[in-house]
């Protein structure tokens, strides 16, 4: 038995030989078939210097895996010879013209037809659909007028046709350079799925249940089964190029008689008893990819947007692209068509969130906090445990159940924190423009959050004098270290007047907020907000304990009020809700941030205030 793709390459023998002997492209559920990648491992193989004979027995498949092997060999120029062994149909019937010189047996088959493919989708799919495949038979066809000298035009109603070629007419097409021959065939497959393998007219091959009116010119009924075009070859010339005749009748022309038709049963029965590599039914799972299927993927641009974790980058992209996410997306199945400008302008709004929030929140990551997994309702109270422990350890122990670990639980009341922005019905209702007013909303929850915090580093937090930036630098830091020493982890927020004072001459030092800088375990933060701390505040050394937060999302609204919702997290537990919805009254866009948040002082002893004076 041969296999499907097989190589021979025995330093013995002038010339390479490969096989290609099945379908192009792995099946989809059998993995069955011949990969570009595959293939190119196995040529790679092969001296590009080394002559090489492709024989090629296969129905076609994946035009993509198709055409890579085509160019794969047409790289190595003349070096390359092409056999159709068998049949070479739909982008097989391209790989052959790869060679150099193209044979093929007088009783083998050719088959050009238009690529196909399945798709699901609404009309705007279909038609890009349709657009692909037209630039995929545009580029199959420019092959096939690269071979023959004839224009796209007419090799496009050729395979518009589905043209099936025995040796002697392909030659005739121009698509082979010389039959030899007749051969008996070596391996089998099923062809009925393809349209035109059936009865006969003429030398075309058409389906049997095909009737024409008795007024119609049928293209299939004329020589060769050929198109109409005038100056049509029917006979080699000297050299391999087609001696053009006048034979051939156009549209208002009578048609010519047709040429004898050939008995294609033997050649049906012969190609039903070849071989035992491959088959493949229309109804059979593995048939999906035989005929030149085209695999249309997602948009690259809606493939990368969906990639994307929401920030500036992202943010820059959607901007880029606006018109054409705005197109594609609905499509792709991200947002309800009617809502796509909405859709876009959420994903802008959490970008905003992302990046501006996410980096003045930051100083939060040095408290502990509570999440709540289900919906928060306003003013909910949720009790944050406080852990601690008292005594030693215990040396051996007669009884293993015995600890004094315990924990105190405060009390934080949570609530909804919110910021609110339109984009009026006269100013214009594109999401982008809702967009551009994120950032500014952003920095302003943000900062009432830290507000929240700062107004808990007051009494009865001790406080401790630092002095002002001017006279501030690293000298200053071992009284803060030390002031925390018992701390749990010991972290700093600082004014950033101050830690401008603290920038290493070396540059990779440390980077602000990384643990163990300057012999901070929990980190130094920079936090310019001191609203409602202690008088004169600059900085905050803590440990976990010193405040206590509590989180989570805010109570589900009922569903499709909301032209668009998500929950995002901007780091440290914190989530943020991101809505637009709709104004009937003003029809004005509306976008929003919600932040369900509660802080109180935990342990009064595991923190300092820092003061100018």
């Amino acid at each position: 038995m041969k296999k499907w793709f097989e190589i021979q390459n025995k330093a013995a023998e002038p010339a390479a030989e490969i096989l290609i002997y099945e379908q192009i492209g792995k099946d989809w559920f059998s993995d069955d078939g011949i990969g570009a990648k595959d293939f190119a491992d196995a040529l790679a193989e092969i001296p590009k210097d080394r002559p090489l004979t492709v024989g090629i027995n296969s129905p076609g498949g994946n035009v993509w895996d198709g055409l890579a092997i085509y160019h794969l060999l047409k790289a190595r120029g003349d070096k390359v010879t092409t056999r159709i062994d068998g049949i070479a149909a739909s982008i097989a019937s391209v790989i052959a013209l790869a060679g150099s010189k193209v044979l093929m047996p007088e009783n083998a088959l050719m088959m050009i037809h238009r690529a196909w493919g399945v798709l699901q989708g609404n009309a705007a799919d279909m038609t890009k659909m349709a657009s692909d495949l037209e630039k995929h038979d545009d580029v199959i066809a420019g092959i096939y007028s690269a071979k023959n000298g004839k224009s796209k035009e007419a090799n496009l109603a050729a395979m518009d046709s589905e043209t099936w070629f025995n040796g002697t007419e392909a030659r005739a097409f121009g698509l082979v350079d010389a039959t030899t021959p007749q051969v008996k065939m070596a391996a089998s497959f099923d062809l009925s799925r393809f349209k035109n393998f059936g009865a006969t007219s003429g030398t075309q091959i058409i389906p049997a249940t095909s009737a024409l009116a008795s007024d119609e010119v049928a293209p299939s009924s004329l020589s060769a089964g050929i198109p109409p075009e005038e100056n049509q070859p029917t006979a080699a010339a000297p050299g391999g190029n087609p001696t053009p005749t006048n034979t051939m009748p156009t549209q208002d022309q009578t048609p010519a008689a047709a040429l004898p038709a050939t008995d294609f049963a033997p050649v049906i029965a012969a190609i039903n008893k070849l071989g035992d590599t491959f088959t493949a039914t229309a109804n059979q799972p593995g048939a999906a990819p035989l005929s030149g299927t085209v695999t249309v993927s997602e948009n690259p641009a809606v493939a990368k947007f969906r990639s994307m974790e929401h920030g500036s980058t992202k943010a820059s992209f959607i901007k880029a692209h606006y018109n054409l996410l705005a197109r594609e997306l609905p499509a792709a199945g991200i947002y309800n068509a009617n809502t796509v400008d909405s859709g876009l302008a959420n994903s802008l709004l959490s970008s905003a969130a992302v990046d501006v929030m996410r980096t003045r929140i930051a100083p939060l990551g040095a408290f502990t906090r509570q999440v709540e997994l289900s919906p928060l309702s306003k003013r909910q109270v949720i009790n944050v445990p406080l852990i601690s422990t008292s005594g030693g350890i215990n040396t051996n122990p007669a009884n293993f159940e015995t600890g004094d670990t315990t924990a105190a639980d405060v009390a934080v009341t949570v609530n909804q924190y919110n910021r609110n922005w339109y984009v009026s019905h006269a100013d214009g209702n594109l999401g982008i423009k809702l967009a551009q007013l994120a950032p500014t909303n952003a920095k302003v929850l943000a900062e009432g959050i830290m507000a929240l915090v700062t107004a808990k580093m007051a009494s009865p937090i001790s406080s401790q004098v630092i002095g002002t930036a001017a006279n501030f630098s690293s000298s200053a830091l071992p009284a803060i270290l030390g002031a925390g020493k018992n701390f749990a982890k010991t972290t700093l927020l600082l004014d950033g007047g101050h830690l401008a004072y603290l920038l290493p001459t070396n540059n990779y030092a440390f980077k602000f907020g990384e643990e163990g800088a300057y012999g901070f375990d929990g980190g130094i933060y920079k936090n310019n907000l001191w609203t409602g701390a202690t008088t004169n505040a600059a900085g905050f050394v803590c440990g976990p304990d010193a405040i206590v937060i509590a989180t989570g999302q805010p109570a589900s609204l009922p569903s499709g009020e909301m032209i668009s919702q998500e929950v995002i997290d901007l780091g440290n537990s914190i989530t943020c809700t991101v809505s637009t919805w709709f104004s009937r009254s003003t029809r004005a866009i509306w976008g929003s941030y919600d932040v369900m948040f509660g802080c109180s002082v935990g342990d009064s002893t595991q923190a300092k205030v820092l003061l100018t004076a």
